[in-house]
């Protein structure tokens, strides 16, 4: 088997874990989710020996499961220092800078408590990596970016929609405790 082919069927695996996420309405397991396909998706670029990218989203997977715990604006700066620092170390083309800003995009959402600012953050981190995976060659990568925008964006007006009607069961406010997304 090819690395090319081995690389697509993990960007699979992620891709499969990916969709699930977004349809996840508690912001903990929404990014408890995020972060395992990303570290799926990181090993399918290491596969194709691009350094960057694969560093790039074992950041995201870090921070998404860090960010599942807190969303405390210091330790999001730590995550933004150490991504651009990491990138700086490990660039190699000028495409990845579009990874880079899908990423710090996505960074600064995963530590916002509203729901809707985690989402529309997601939405153009994702839009950044669609564009980014178009321009790697990498199929499987882009189609997996454009289908969690989509799956995001039907979460987003799924859960918007809910809460706004106020006769149904489902429109309770979000626990307190944990922000939903």
């Amino acid at each position: 088997m090819s690395n090319f082919v081995l690389s697509q069927i993990v960007a699979a695996i992620a891709f499969a874990v990916g969709i699930a996420a977004f349809q996840m309405k508690s912001r903990r397991v929404l990014l408890v989710w995020i972060a395992t396909s990303a570290v799926a998706n990181a090993c399918h670029f290491f596969i194709l020996n691009l350094t960057a990218p694969g560093i790039l989203f074992l950041f995201m997977g870090s921070r998404s499961y860090v960010a599942a715990f807190t969303v405390n604006k210091k330790i999001m700066c730590l995550f933004l220092a150490a991504i651009v620092a990491t990138f700086c170390l490990s660039y190699e083309r000028p495409v990845e800078f579009i990874g880079l800003v899908g990423t710090l995009l996505a960074t600064c959402g995963t530590f916002q408590k509203g729901r809707q600012t985690v989402r529309i953050m997601f939405m153009l981190g994702n839009a950044s990596w669609v564009l980014h995976n178009i321009l790697a060659e990498t199929p499987v990568a882009a189609l997996m970016e454009a289908t969690f925008l989509m799956s995001n964006l039907i979460g987003f007006w799924r859960f918007r929609s809910i809460r706004k009607t106020p006769d149904t069961p489902h429109s309770r406010q979000p626990d307190k405790a944990e922000p939903e997304v």
